[in-house]
């Protein structure tokens, strides 16, 4: 997948970015063509190799058809509920994969199952980084595709949450 300046992307596991520059570069005496990417969250900026973005999963943000199927998975329950049962180490480490996926519906799904135990019962330590990360990484890239305030798709997340699963504290 080719992308051009300006392009606002997806890096998986660190969130939303924009194409700022393509960059040539050598290393190790070769010439290598390189994205350089500003990440909306921390305000950094990385270097990713054109010839990666497959294996490393860069991608562009979903459109608004997108966000419409996004927003009723959230808001009805699903099978995949039945691993918020699950030990939590190994709820833990199933969940770390589906966030390394960079998929926004893996995304989704670790949410809505840390979002179904915390209605529950309080999330550990380590679940309520992955809870509060998966929600950082769903409202900035709907946020983005709306082009909205990430106010209020929190505010439409908790709302389809709400649905699926019932009351919550949505701040984990």
């Amino acid at each position: 997948m080719q992308f051009k300046i300006g392009d606002k992307v997806v890096y998986p596991n660190h969130g939303l970015g924009v194409i700022e520059q393509i960059k040539i570069q050598d290393i190790c005496g070769q010439r290598m063509q390189f994205y350089q990417l500003h990440l909306q969250e921390n305000n950094s900026t990385v270097l990713i190799p054109i010839q990666n973005t497959q294996a490393i999963g860069l991608r562009r943000i979903i459109d608004r058809k997108e966000v419409r199927g996004l927003m009723h998975s959230l808001q009805c329950a699903n099978p995949e509920m039945m691993a918020a049962c699950k030990e939590w180490k190994s709820r833990f480490k199933e969940n770390t994969e589906k966030m390394k996926t960079g998929r926004i519906s893996d995304v989704a799904d670790v949410l809505k199952v840390l979002a179904s135990i915390n209605s529950r019962k309080a999330l550990s330590f380590r679940e309520k980084k992955m809870y509060d990360r998966a929600r950082m990484l769903l409202v900035s890239e709907i946020a983005a595709a709306e082009n909205s305030s990430d106010n209020l798709v929190e505010q439409k997340i908790d709302k389809a949450l709400l649905k699926a699963i019932g009351p919550f504290s949505g701040t984990a």
